[in-house]
């Protein structure tokens, strides 16, 4: 089948072919470059909740995927850090407790404004990030 486009409408023709030509490639760039990190959720359960400085702090974190299903055989890492320069961070691992539930056990070793990082690798090899903010950690008494 041969198709003749008039000459007045080449233009009209080749603008709309180069418009939806970029479209498309933008539409696929951003899919190739999408963040796994936005495909999971984290809920966070702290015990002590505020927590308290110098003592233990329990963090457990739910996973799940946009469908709401658990996140299990993850690697995670939790760091916690000071908000301001120069603090050494706070780490542990996460130990998976079943169904996408994740715990760790830190010791916030002074007052003041806290953020804990997660990292890690999810099945499949795609690694998240997510963090919460802990601001105005008191001491204990």
């Amino acid at each position: 089948m041969h198709v003749r486009v008039a000459p007045r409408a080449h233009p009209r023709v080749l603008n709309a072919a180069l418009i939806l030509t970029c479209a498309v490639t933008v539409a696929w760039v951003a899919g190739c470059r999408s963040d796994p990190s936005d495909q999971i959720t984290a809920e966070w359960m702290l015990d002590p909740s505020p927590p308290v400085a110098g003592g233990e702090l329990v963090a457990r974190v739910a996973l799940r995927d946009n469908a709401q299903r658990p996140v299990v055989g993850a690697k995670l890492h939790l760091e916690g850090q000071m908000s301001h320069p120069g603090m050494m961070p706070v780490l542990s691992d996460l130990i998976e407790r079943g169904n996408g539930n994740y715990e760790a056990h830190l010791k916030l070793t002074m007052a003041g404004d806290w953020v804990l990082v997660l990292t890690g690798e999810i099945p499949g090899g795609a690694r998240i990030t997510k963090q919460i903010e802990l601001p105005g950690v008191r001491t204990a008494g």
